[in-house]
């Protein structure tokens, strides 16, 4: 391995010491939503279904990258719970979205607060430069994975 190579995984090394350290203190502050008692797959759901509202469950299935069976095993104890809602649509009768119920609107009220504590107590430290920095390198990086992992997962089905 050339010197420049070192270094790139040295900072590579680094970039994932540090993602892995903010991981933790997002999951040990987000530890108020555990009254909810879900767990990472009904959470991960949650969150899509609140930030895209009316998905079906094959839309969550391929953006969560299991399978609709397992989605709709989740989705079955969330809308039990009343997490969530099956609408039914108006055209196709077959088809079927999925909404918040009662207490996943009281989840999204939950997450809308601790996101808002998280800017308080971290973000607004950074400037408007520095947080626009971060996410160009953020979503530059997802970009690159993605289409790697497009790649990967075309190659395997060959």
């Amino acid at each position: 391995m050339n010197k420049e190579a070192m270094k790139s995984q040295n900072v590579v090394e680094q970039i994932n010491q540090i993602i892995e350290s903010i991981w933790t203190l997002l999951e040990r502050e987000e530890r108020e939503l555990n009254k909810f008692k879900l767990n990472h797959q009904q959470h991960v759901l949650l969150t899509l279904i609140i930030r895209e509202p009316s998905s079906s469950p094959s839309q969550l299935a391929k953006k969560m990258g299991i399978t609709k069976s397992a989605v709709s095993q989740q989705l079955s104890r969330l809308e039990r719970e009343g997490f969530t809602i099956k609408k039914q649509h108006t055209d196709d009768k077959r088809l079927f979205s999925i909404e918040l119920g009662e207490n996943g609107l009281m989840y999204k009220k939950e997450l809308d607060s601790f996101y808002q504590q998280m800017f308080d107590k971290y973000y607004s430290k950074l400037s408007y430069e520095e947080l626009s920095n971060i996410l160009a390198s953020v979503q530059k990086l997802q970009g690159v994975m993605r289409q790697e992992s497009t790649q990967d997962n075309s190659e395997t089905s060959v």
